[in-house]
């Protein structure tokens, strides 16, 4: 049977420091506190903040607030006052590993009652506050907090820890290598199970069995498979992306976008793959693909911006004659325990700079032909390392 990967360690040392630094970031914008909050409940989706600065996921699935009984399920926050240690409000009482001490957290139901009851307690009720997180904190939880501290002042504040983490650690690269060996083993396992009379979900069903016995978790999978020419077909579905049950046949074409994560850092890498014998049609989609990406990779360097690394990539795309355009107009992002910035896009002036893991993504499509590829490196000051292992071509 197989058993968890061991979990690379990060000291709580590191974990108090990131938290001093987001406390200067507050200060060095004028605010007075930061109000860090983030989401689990189970999905791997938003909990990014408050797991960066004090090491803390619930997995309590969200449930509609229920008041006096509970409120803020699934949620998560962290107070943190410039100059004081700050509080983490917590909705399960599981803290094992939790790298802060117990008397700065505290378990509740009601989590929306008690951050309001700790912004007076640290003498916030008229003061400017950050919010981390302001794409997460529901409307109605924060009018709760503002209706009960009309003068306090909840600004946004998503830079104070996002800028933190673009570059990573020592330990976090070490989970990020982890991270994307498991992906690339997962995916190679889907691209070996995807035969002809298989179906999405025999091809997904193969990768599961990789990641989950490793202590992994899957984010999500893009699937889709079908023909090009003069009468094209594809074949995928919405939710879950796997639950087409047509299955692969001789001449389809299949590409498989794969995320997820382990010890809260995420992989993201996809493959392209013909069913049989590959035509020369399928093979020039894929080859376009991986050579939009690796030529984004070959101009990324210390000091280069974020937006130079797209146009390279994505001019290299138009000149091999597929347009641009899809789900994704950029190249690329940051990766971490989410999708970090910087963001590889068109006009971006962020510099790079050592110690970022990116990842290039690119998928083009053309008379009904797709490919599609996908690679995460990290940037050194002696240039780039490829952290995806995975074979790159299955034809």
């Amino acid at each position: 049977m197989s058993t968890p990967l061991p979990k690379v360690v990060i000291e709580e040392a590191e974990f108090a420091g990131r938290r001093a630094r987001a406390q200067d970031a507050a200060k060095a914008k004028g605010l007075d506190a930061l109000l860090v909050c983030s989401r689990g409940g189970g999905p791997v989706d938003r909990y990014a903040d408050v797991m960066y600065l004090a090491n803390f996921y619930t997995s309590f699935p969200y449930t509609p607030d229920l008041a006096p009984h509970w409120t803020g399920r699934a949620h998560s926050f962290l107070v943190l006052p410039v100059g004081d240690p700050g509080l983490l409000i917590a909705d399960i009482p599981y803290l094992d590993g939790v790298a802060m001490p117990r008397e700065r957290i505290e378990v509740t139901d009601n989590v929306i009652e008690s951050v309001i009851a700790a912004l007076g307690r640290f003498g916030l009720s008229r003061a400017r506050v950050g919010l981390v997180g302001d794409d997460v904190l529901p409307v109605g939880m924060a009018r709760m907090i503002q209706a009960a501290l009309p003068e306090m002042r909840l600004e946004p504040a998503d830079d104070a820890v996002g800028s933190m983490r673009m570059v990573k650690s020592p330990a976090e690269i070490q989970r990020l290598r982890a991270a994307a060996k498991i992906g690339s083993r997962m995916i190679e396992a889907m691209m070996k199970a995807a035969e002809p009379g298989a179906s999405h979900g025999d091809v997904m069903a193969a990768g599961l069995q990789v990641v989950v016995p490793a202590g992994g978790a899957l984010y999500n999978s893009f699937m889709a498979s079908g023909t090009g020419g003069d009468s094209p077909t594809l074949i995928r579905s919405t939710f879950p992306t796997w639950r087409s049950e047509t299955p692969l046949k001789k001449g389809m074409w299949l590409r498989v976008g794969l995320s997820g994560v382990l010890d809260g850092y995420v992989f993201d890498v996809s493959r392209s793959k013909a069913i049989g014998p590959a035509t020369n049609h399928q093979i020039d989609a894929f080859e376009t693909a991986i050579a939009t990406v690796q030529e984004g990779i070959k101009a990324t360097r210390v000091g280069t911006t974020a937006g130079t690394v797209a146009e390279t990539g994505l001019r290299r795309q138009e000149a091999m004659g597929y347009p641009l355009g899809g789900v994704f107009s950029g190249l690329g992002h940051g990766l971490g325990l989410g999708w970090d910035k910087p963001w590889l896009v068109m006009g971006d002036k962020t510099p790079l700079k050592p110690n970022m893991v990116l990842n290039y993504e690119r998928t083009v499509s053309r008379a009904g032909y797709v490919g599609d590829f996908e690679e995460t490196i990290l940037l050194t000051e002696a240039g780039t390392e490829l952290l995806t292992a995975a074979q790159q071509r299955f034809w």
